[in-house]
């Protein structure tokens, strides 16, 4: 534990560094500028990309949905732009956490074509930083929710995003979440995994959650145990061992439900303090197809 106590002092040292950010939704212009918008959830501060609203939704391909799932570290070590565009490549969905929206980053995003969406936590170097997932699709619906870390008091944040299917009547819902770390209980990170669950249990088709969870501890993995439960959802396998792990505990993880993992990968970096996670999905034939929802 002591390590521990010592990672919370140089945190609370680092948050010195930081400011939060006014919460609100916001659009992303071409020429990287921002408009405030309402937000569909509370506690909500989403950034949209120049070209959220003006391409039609042609849907997912539910045979293949490709997804990586990374904590970028805020971008703060070498070649982590490099591994990100190279990771990227040809994937439907990716999600990010501490993702710090600088040139870079936009860059990235542009050259895929990516549409995307970034809920903020703070402000570092200048930069929003939170969560943020990208699609080839827009999303039909996005929605953020924002939970205070107890100790350095900055916010942890979630993002929604539901993505229509090509010829089928359901939609896939992603959530992107950087669950609370800084805790000497676990109440504070129960209490955002069960509002999570709350606001998603209605969701009655394929559903994939991914992210840092910052699952370090067995009380912390319990929790998740029972969200799992209570969700039906299922965790993608841990085939290798290059996992980001703390304490001996996997932090990083992707739950899905209604999906069938085809390919599974965890690659090993030195441009982030975390190991991105690939999976390619096929959406399971349990639904009513487009064709024969009003029949």
């Amino acid at each position: 534990m002591k390590s521990y106590f010592i990672i919370i002092v140089l945190v609370i040292c680092l948050s010195a560094c930081v400011s939060t950010a006014t919460q609100n939704i916001s659009s992303h212009k071409s020429d990287h500028s921002f408009t405030s918008q309402k937000g569909s959830c509370e506690s909500s501060t989403i950034e949209q990309s120049a070209n959220y609203k003006d391409s039609e939704n042609t849907g997912l391909n539910p045979s293949s949905v490709s997804l990586l799932n990374w904590n970028t570290f805020k971008g703060s070590k070498k070649n982590w732009g490099t591994d990100l565009q190279r990771l990227i490549q040809g994937k439907d969905i990716v999600t990010l956490q501490e993702a710090l929206l600088d040139e870079e980053l936009h860059k990235a995003l542009d050259i895929q074509n990516l549409y995307w969406a970034l809920t903020t936590a703070f402000i570092y170097k200048k930069s929003k930083v939170g969560v943020l997932t990208a699609a080839r699709v827009n999303p039909n619906k996005l929605c953020s929710l924002s939970t205070n870390e107890p100790i350095i008091r900055l916010p942890k944040t979630l993002l929604m995003s539901k993505y229509p299917l090509l010829g089928r009547s359901d939609e896939l819902l992603v959530v992107n979440i950087h669950s609370v770390n800084f805790t000497f209980d676990i109440d504070q990170y129960k209490k955002q995994i069960q509002t999570l669950q709350k606001v998603i249990q209605q969701h009655q088709g394929p559903m994939i959650i991914a992210g840092d969870f910052n699952s370090w501890s067995k009380q912390r993995m319990q929790v998740l145990k029972q969200f799992r439960q209570s969700l039906s959802l299922t965790k993608l396998p841990e085939q290798n061992h290059t996992r980001t792990r703390v304490f001996g505990n996997v932090i990083d993880h992707i739950f899905y439900r209604g999906l069938l993992p085809i390919n599974i990968e965890t690659f090993e970096v030195n441009s982030s303090d975390h190991n991105p996670i690939t999976v390619t999905f096929s959406v399971l034939s349990n639904s009513i197809p487009l064709s024969s929802r009003n029949e």
